[in-house]
């Protein structure tokens, strides 16, 4: 019993000793930092960029047309459908010709009448010109006969106008299209009376090129007379400035034009002065109406610095970047931002050409921090 008692201490004692053994070679648990995240730099890209204004304008056709008829008379005919593009000289509407017709055939009648009248006149008077030599006839019939010739020239010479005038009038009674243009909804149905000139039949909008209005404030109308003066600016006569103009939809600017009016003085009551411009429109794609916005250049191009759109963010202190450093850390830096230039911004002020910018990964730095920068290429700037 002794032994059996000495033999299981021992045993436990041995236990205790290995295990204690065992855990002292254990290797100890430390914290290991995660690698520096990976993001893409890249340097500003270099480009001449001039300086740009921009404006808010509406858009309106180039010619608008309230069609009226110029004869009176029942409309007989519709020619076209409504909000359809008419080509020039396409026919309208057409006013009852009845009427027109029966004038113009009594209008011929009349001058039939008058010629006969004016051939009789010039007879008589060329056979009383043998006679008063010959004391057949009085010298007041001869005059009287030629009075007379006078008289039926004048008669044929008013037959003729009247003739014109009623050609005129049936020509009247077909309205063709002044130009090429959309037109609008027939106001008036087949059968209807029209008044000369007094009642709407349609409306039609020339479209192709369409105008731009918008308003220069009265500080850059000085700017720009300055500049003009200085010599920074070409003649807006002999060279009118190119305009570029943008829907609310659209992305920049897609569509190009040039300055074409310039309203003299500027109005007390806004402090601006009008401007417009014109805009080639072959695929109808503006119409009248829509708010748009123009922008223009301002004097000559020079080199910028343009960077992503996606590079740059913003917090309470204004816009920033962030630069990686010959250390690789990131760098905060306040930038001053430009205007657009496709899907690039112009930087005034912050960053140099040889800063490398996160343009990926900026959820993942953090100033101060260390980054593994991948290096690439800044986009390039798209044409608008």
């Amino acid at each position: 019993m002794f032994c059996l008692k000495g033999f299981r201490r021992g045993m436990g004692c041995v236990l205790a000793l290995g295990l204690g053994w065992s855990a002292g070679c254990q290797s100890r648990n430390e914290f290991k930092p995660p690698p520096p995240p990976q993001v893409t730099v890249a340097q500003p890209a270099k480009k001449d960029v001039a300086d740009t204004i921009q404006f808010t304008g509406t858009t309106r056709a180039t010619a608008t047309v309230n069609i009226v008829s110029r004869v009176s008379g029942y409309l007989e005919k519709i020619g076209f459908e409504d909000g359809a593009f008419v080509e020039k000289g396409k026919l309208l509407f057409v006013i009852e010709q009845a009427p027109f017709k029966t004038a113009l055939a009594s209008a011929q009648a009349a001058l039939d009448k008058a010629k006969a009248s004016q051939k009789l006149a010039v007879a008589n008077l060329a056979r009383f010109a043998l006679l008063l030599p010959k004391k057949a006839i009085s010298a007041e019939e001869y005059e009287t006969a030629k009075a007379q010739r006078e008289t039926s020239a004048a008669d044929v010479a008013a037959a003729e106008a009247a003739l014109e005038t009623a050609k005129l009038n049936l020509a009247y009674t077909e309205i063709h299209a002044p130009f090429t243009g959309r037109i609008s909804r027939h106001l008036v149905d087949v059968g209807n009376l029209v008044k000369a000139e007094a009642t709407p039949l349609a409306k039609i909008e020339s479209l192709d090129p369409i105008h731009a209005y918008f308003s220069v404030s009265e500080s850059d109308l000085l700017r720009f007379m300055e500049m003009l003066r200085e010599k920074k600016l070409p003649d807006p006569i002999k060279e009118p400035p190119v305009l570029l103009l943008g829907t609310a939809n659209e992305t920049g600017f897609p569509h190009k034009g040039h300055l074409d009016y310039r309203e003299l003085g500027v109005d007390p009551g806004t402090g601006t002065v009008l401007r417009r411009g014109i805009f080639p429109n072959p695929d109808h794609s503006l119409v009248p109406g829509l708010f748009v916005r123009i922008q223009a250049a301002v004097g000559q191009a020079k080199p910028r610095l343009l960077v992503e759109d996606r590079a740059i963010a913003t917090d309470q202190r204004g816009d920033y970047v962030l630069v990686v450093n010959a250390k690789n850390v990131v760098e905060y830096r306040p930038v001053k931002v430009g205007m657009a230039v496709g899907d690039l911004r112009v930087i005034e002020k912050g960053v140099g050409p040889d800063d490398w910018l996160i343009i990926n990964g900026l959820q993942r730095a953090r100033p101060g921090t260390p980054v593994n920068p991948q290096k690439a290429k800044m986009a390039e700037a798209k044409k608008e």
